[in-house]
């Protein structure tokens, strides 16, 4: 009970803190190695309010603190050489995209790794688009031996499995029957890379191509990203491109995922990533109980779910009619999710327009979350008005037997049992292109605007001691 009290303290959720009254399935032992002499952490770090630097907040603190609420702590490798020693007990040694500014790895540390893996244990290795801080060179001696091959290009994608402006950022709808595919129906990549196809569980559709990098003599042209033209060119691989992989290696396994943005605390939430997380950590730490996708929504409260379709991307969009910075303001302060999974419950329902498609079970979905004193907020009214009958609005006040408010101020729909149906303001407009980018400090207007968006889901949403914004830090 101490620990409980002492996580709670602390700022972690209930149920995480409960987790750590039973400590490490190792004991005291971490059993999770994270890399940070070959690669830089991020493991500590992640997305918070007032804090902009792009690293941090694709940081992966979400994944590793639920992991570590779960038993599975971790600890950093920080200095000197990989070693048998340095890996003995650990079940799991997670290498982040290794970068050309970091120390590279020496000829006696790909052995231990490829004798670690070869005897049992697990390694899960991020890699990335193109050739990006030459990481692919870094990694192949490494994947030599490990059987695997490197690849020097970005995943890209024809619409509709495009979700940003470009074609960089991609849907993936194509899996390979395996335990890191469970469950899952989309991923998603901001401009991500390719795998060793034969060993591949998640790939891109075939009218994919792998956009070739550009280097330039001693790379000076195009550093320290490398992208390509993202453009189709004769010679580039078409798809279908392996995009994540997993296979076995004598007794032990290995995953490779080609993008750092999937698990990064902005985007694990969106669509399937972190149900992939969860199957590839139940699978690299051989305990499926952590594939308890439910459990892990629940970790956290008050729970938000941003509607999204994957051939209809708003939040998931970079565009100036996006809503990716909105998501990723209010995922600084909230416990946010991004899929069309209605029947899994949230605490809020957010849309971005009102006429977004909707069947009549997920109508229905609706009608019973406001009718449980659930809430449902709009962003914006899109192509239709809230009077269309084909609007969200429309549907649902026909749902609930109810007639909407014809008011343009405060809730358009309001239950007995205290759900509501609410619309933003037309002077409060949060598409990308009146908000500030993650990576970028809000200008007043932005600050003042983001301020009011606040102001609204703090209105919508419970109060809640699990809210992961740190404790006593308000926006200003």
């Amino acid at each position: 009970m101490r620990w409980i009290c002492l996580a709670v303290a602390m700022g972690l959720p209930p149920l995480w803190a409960a987790h750590l009254q039973g400590g490490s399935p190792e004991g005291d032992s971490p059993t999770i190695l994270v890399d940070a002499v070959h690669a830089n952490d991020f493991s500590l770090l992640g997305l918070r309010p007032h804090v902009y630097s792009y690293h941090q907040n694709q940081g992966f603190r979400r994944g590793f603190e639920y992991l570590e609420a779960r038993g599975f702590r971790r600890d950093l490798f920080v200095d000197g050489r990989l070693t048998p020693e340095r890996l003995s007990g650990r079940r799991l040694l997670f290498l982040n995209l290794v970068s050309a500014e970091r120390p590279p790895l020496l000829v006696s540390e790909i052995a231990t790794i490829r004798q670690y893996v070869n005897s049992g244990g697990s390694l899960l290795v991020i890699t990335d688009h193109s050739n990006c801080y030459y990481h692919a060179y870094r990694l192949q001696p490494l994947f030599v031996e490990l059987g695997l091959e490197t690849f020097t290009a970005t995943a890209c994608e024809e619409p509709p499995l495009t979700i940003g402006g470009g074609y960089g950022w991609i849907a993936v709808r194509r899996f390979e029957r395996h335990p890191l595919t469970i469950d899952l129906d989309c991923l998603a990549m901001q401009t991500g890379g390719c795998v060793d196809p034969r060993y591949a569980v998640a790939w891109t559709s075939e009218r994919a191509w792998a956009d070739a990098w550009r280097a330039g003599l001693y790379g000076e042209d195009n550093a320290p990203g490398f992208y390509g033209n993202f453009s189709r060119d004769v010679g580039e691989h078409a798809g279908p491109l392996g995009v994540v992989l997993a296979r076995d290696f004598g007794e032990g396994r290995i995953v490779v995922v080609a993008d750092q943005n999937i698990f990064g605390d902005v985007f694990i939430h969106y669509a399937d990533n972190y149900r992939l997380w969860l199957n590839a950590m139940a699978w690299l730490l051989r305990d499926d109980s952590l594939r308890s996708f439910a459990a892990y929504e629940r970790s956290r409260s008050p729970k938000v779910l941003f509607y999204e379709r994957p051939d209809r991307a708003a939040f998931g969009a970079d565009n100036s009619q996006g809503y990716y910075y909105a998501m990723a303001f209010l995922n600084r302060y909230y416990w946010t999710f991004a899929n069309d999974r209605l029947s899994d419950g949230a605490d809020l329902i957010v849309f971005a327009r009102n006429d977004e498609p909707m069947e009549a079970d997920d109508i229905q979905t609706l009608a019973e979350h406001l009718r449980r004193g659930g809430h449902v907020l709009i962003l914006s009214d899109g192509a239709s008005s809230p009077a269309d009958p084909e609007g969200i609005v429309r549907q649902v006040s026909a749902a609930v037997g109810q007639v909407q408010a014809t008011s343009d101020h405060g809730p358009l729909l309001r239950l007995d049992s205290g759900g509501t149906v609410a619309i933003l303001p037309n002077d409060l407009c949060v598409r990308n292109q009146s908000m500030a980018p993650p990576s970028d400090p809000p200008n007043e207007k932005e600050k003042q605007r983001e301020g009011r968006l606040l102001k609204v889901f703090e209105r919508l949403l419970p109060a809640s001691a699990s809210n992961p914004a740190p404790s006593g830090q308000t926006h200003d």
